[in-house]
């Protein structure tokens, strides 16, 4: 019998019951109230997790008895961050998560989401046991957790050659603006105030850049760390004005993880303190180092006027 099918079975069984109820029969058969209680909420989890699909969701230790850890990543990932198979040069973030599965002795395995905006619900569905490279904002706070920042985030104007640079948000509202969906990128345009008549969506990074090469829009807004990976193909791309507050960049993990997440920190925060982290940075973006760090002063933020 597949688990699937035992699972359908259980499930069947219990949604005749409501939380409540399950909670009272559980009682009435033990006898042992008081540890009902404690164990309550564990009960309401695994209830929900036979409705949604989530009963693999039993954090770090399900994770380390399967023995890998299934990252969910952009298709579209510049390989400079997080590169796709077997690659000479792996990534910097692919790099450190490497280190991290070394340590604990699993496999990597890379979940690959095609559209940015389906990765939080995927990472929910179970899809996968963390997000890599995800900004950190209130409103997603709200959804999932966050590990230790591993880099800082600033989103920057971007234009290309021959096009000229955008050095203020006034000159921003009159430009056509390529936005991804899904992404804080596309956020911070929204928040700045462009008009949605100056706006025009794309489904991922690359097809966004290849209409700011083409001229068919006159910029973008990207997070600086993106913007530098890409400039390292394309010299003709150019960085403008910072547009809203920095953040930070992290990985995303479910709410009912903490063990997870608190490996992840532990990790993160050691490998921060090492030469390994220098060298990293320096390895994937040498004189632009600073900037990757925080390190370096953003270009002012104009008001409108």
């Amino acid at each position: 019998m597949t688990g699937n099918h035992v699972k359908g079975k259980l499930f069947r069984g219990f949604e005749s019951l409501s939380l409540r109820h399950l909670y009272s029969t559980l009682a009435h058969v033990s006898g042992m109230r008081r540890c009902i209680d404690a164990c309550a909420p564990a009960i309401a989890a695994i209830v929900l997790g036979l409705a949604f699909g989530t009963t693999a969701h039993a954090d770090f230790s399900a994770i380390e008895a399967r023995g890998a850890l299934r990252v969910l990543v952009s298709a579209d990932e510049n390989p400079g961050w997080f590169a796709f198979g077997a690659a000479t040069v792996p990534g910097f973030e692919r790099e450190v998560f490497e280190g991290f599965v070394r340590l604990h002795k699993l496999r990597l395995e890379v979940v690959s989401v095609k559209r940015w905006e389906t990765v939080i619900p995927d990472l929910l569905s179970g899809k996968g046991d963390v997000i890599a490279g995800i900004n950190d904002t209130p409103e997603r706070r709200q959804k999932i957790n966050f590990t230790t920042e591993m880099v800082s985030s600033r989103h920057i104007v971007v234009t290309h050659k021959p096009g000229r640079v955008i050095s203020g948000v006034r000159e921003l509202m009159t430009a056509r603006v390529g936005v991804i969906s899904g992404t804080t990128w596309a956020e911070v345009v929204e928040k700045a105030g462009v008009p949605k008549a100056q706006l025009e969506a794309f489904p991922d990074l690359g097809s966004c850049l290849d209409a700011l090469r083409a001229g068919s829009i006159t910029a973008t807004v990207m997070d600086v760390v993106d913007f530098l990976m890409e400039r390292r193909t394309d010299p003709g791309m150019e960085d403008g004005v910072d547009l809203g507050i920095a953040g930070s960049t992290a990985w995303g993990v479910r709410k009912t993880d903490p063990e997870l997440k608190g490996a992840l920190d532990q990790y993160v925060r050691n490998v921060q303190k090492t030469a390994t982290w220098g060298r990293l940075v320096v390895k994937y973006f040498g004189a632009d180092a600073l900037r990757v760090l925080g390190r370096e002063t953003p270009n002012p933020t104009p008001s409108p006027r």
